[in-house]
């Protein structure tokens, strides 16, 4: 049986963007600085939005972007904080 990588999930404050996903190499960048997130929320959707990009990697950019703000709208504080969790090497 084929062992699945798994995948690495890291803090990257050097980014330009939010976030970036790197599929080949199953490892999802996420920019938490105050600079790239100055609003509420951003830092979460950027999350939401590299985790759909995981799951749907076909998915068109646009259809991302708006699954990620509908996910966020819907999401309760525990999910919420679960998926911080991930990324709680600098949270």
């Amino acid at each position: 049986m084929k062992k699945v990588k798994k995948w690495k999930r890291i803090v990257a404050n050097h980014m330009r963007g939010h976030g970036d996903i790197d599929l080949e190499k199953r490892v999802i960048r996420i920019n938490k600085s105050k600079k790239a997130n100055k609003k509420k929320g951003e830092i979460i959707n950027s999350i939401l939005h590299e985790e759909y990009h995981r799951k749907h990697p076909k998915a068109h950019e646009k259809t991302t972007y708006k699954k990620a703000k509908t996910l966020q709208k819907k999401l309760s504080s525990k999910v919420k904080n679960k998926l911080y969790r991930k990324y709680r090497s600098a949270f």
